[in-house]
């Protein structure tokens, strides 16, 4: 869930400032995509449509946006949707039913992704790849993210692969304690214990802290992908996730600032919200945000601290000399077409171009009423969204009633730095102007790193992962608190390899190996 919520953050400024530069009509995004005869165009086709949302309130069927939808693209739309917390169940049964829907919505690949890819339950859509100029930007990796026995079952929601949550560091905290930025773990040891009791918001109270941390050591302070998962190779030559020795680092100063009273004492038990919170009153020193994020309330801490300013936290240098960040994985949500529509070709054809007018991508200077297409999607200028000092800003209480994009929400951010400018431009107050414009500086410069498990796609990971990592953040949290030995770390790695860590790892690698796959730094 902490991933699904962490991606669900990260996409929050692109549902608010919605979709496409272009105008025109369904097939305005179609590049080689056959048109259909006038006939099939003058036809009515139901769609049926089921995913999850975000969107509160939940969009509902009988609304003015689907009333637009139909409109323009001659359809009978009936969407279906169920808020992500409680859809996994619900698309289960669902499934189960076997009454498909003609379009299903999925967070992440999952089990049951692969499952019910193999089962036949969903449309391949290789031949289709190449026809809309909305798929043709999605790096390869995606696609190959998405692939089951070679097939490309689902349109992604792609995002930059650079976003995501990154280190945040309190300047303002930096210079008035005189420290230097970070650039290694002992230093930034020194820094979190200086946050933590030197004052440095000035109140004459024992009341910061260093670095943030949650349950499930969430986030993990890897400030380079040495220190975390899927970057060291073991004495076999093998990618493995994180156990290795950049792990073993990030563990013991994890450690250490326990025992100095740099991080709370409770951590373990935290919600990561509640560390958001303790972040927006002006009271912890190094957290997380990505640019466009709204977890950080800037008007909040503003408030709270008035010299605050915030810097990225540049990513550590490796021992190998490597320095950069790790990739995600480069979408988040994605629509699969039901295999039941293998006869129907006109009905395929007409989703597809839908999805293709919903994904393009709309440079931050015309996401306003002036382009007549980023209007109609988001339920028009005073309805579904208002002007505030040049940035669209969503209606919440409308959007879910008047907003396209609230129903057929695809686009993503564009493949490439440009869409980082969109963060800059939509910044609504001066410290999250200052920020953005920080990260989004640092982000362009960095280097990425595509791990193992976001280039290939491994059954036993999917299945297995979940609960081998749990294993692994319980006994580090043992560890970090002093409830079991550092000196146990060989001991804990050989037990999470007997629990099925082996058989993951083994299987990774073969992958890697069989697909040829282009892993490590891009």
């Amino acid at each position: 869930m902490t991933m699904k919520r962490s991606v669900s953050v990260l996409l929050s400024l692109a549902v608010a400032g919605s979709m496409t530069a272009c105008s025109g009509g369904a097939n305005s995004g179609a590049a080689d995509a056959g048109k259909g005869s006038a006939d099939a165009k003058n036809k009515k086709i139901t769609i049926t449509w089921f995913s999850g949302t975000w969107e509160n309130p939940v969009p509902g069927p009988d609304s003015e946006a689907v009333k637009a939808i139909n409109e323009k693209f001659n359809v009978d739309f009936k969407p279906q949707y169920v808020p992500w917390d409680t859809y996994d169940e619900k698309l289960s049964v669902t499934m189960a039913s076997g009454d498909i829907p003609d379009v299903i919505g999925m967070e992440l690949v999952d089990a049951n992704y692969m499952k019910w890819a193999k089962q036949g339950a969903f449309l391949p859509l290789n031949d289709y790849l190449d026809k809309y100029n909305s798929f043709k930007p999605v790096p390869s990796n995606v696609w190959d993210m998405l692939k089951v026995n070679g097939k490309v079952y689902a349109v992604p929601y792609f995002f930059n692969a650079k976003g995501g949550k990154k280190p945040v560091i309190r300047k303002d905290w930096l210079d008035k304690l005189g420290l230097p930025m970070p650039t290694n773990y002992e230093e930034l040891k020194k820094v979190a214990i200086a946050f933590a009791k030197q004052d440095p918001d000035g109140n004459g109270k024992d009341d910061t802290i260093g670095l943030g941390l949650a349950k499930n050591i969430y986030y993990s302070p890897t400030f380079s992908p040495y220190y975390g998962a899927w970057y060291e190779k073991d004495k076999n030559g093998q990618y493995i996730p994180d156990i290795g020795e950049g792990s073993k680092e990030v563990v013991k100063f994890l450690a250490d600032l326990y025992k100095e009273g740099a991080i709370k004492k409770d951590w373990a038990v935290t919600n990561y919200n509640d560390v958001f919170k303790a972040f927006n009153a002006g009271k912890v020193g190094i957290w997380y945000e990505e640019p466009g994020g709204n977890l950080i309330n800037y008007k909040t801490l503003a408030e709270n601290a008035p010299n605050a300013v915030l810097a990225p936290l540049p990513a550590f240098k490796a021992p190998d000399g490597t320095q950069g960040i790790r990739s995600l994985a480069g979408y988040y949500k994605m629509y699969l077409l039901s295999a039941k529509l293998k006869n129907d070709p006109e009905k395929v054809q007409r989703i597809l171009e839908i999805m293709d007018y919903f994904r393009e991508f709309t440079p931050a200077d015309q996401r306003n009423a002036k382009n007549e297409k980023y209007d109609w999607l988001n339920g028009k200028e005073g309805k579904g969204y208002k002007m505030e000092d040049g940035v669209p800003i969503p209606i919440k209480e409308n959007r879910s009633n008047v907003a396209p994009s609230a129903y057929i929400n695809t686009e993503g951010w564009a493949p490439n730095d440009q869409d980082l400018e969109v963060f800059i431009k939509g910044s609504k107050s001066p410290l999250e102007k200052q920020f953005n414009e920080s990260v989004v500086s640092y982000l362009k410069t960095s280097k990425i790193y595509l791990s193992p498990v976001m280039a290939v796609q491994s059954p036993l990971y999917n299945t297995k992962w979940t609960e081998l990592s749990q294993f692994l953040n319980d006994e580090k949290t043992k560890m970090i608190v002093g409830q079991r030995p550092f000196s146990d770390w060989d001991k804990m790695v050989d037990e999470f390899m007997a629990k099925g860590g082996k058989e993951v790892v083994d299987e990774v690698n073969k992958l890697i190996k069989d697909n040829n796959a282009k892993v490590g730094w891009q």
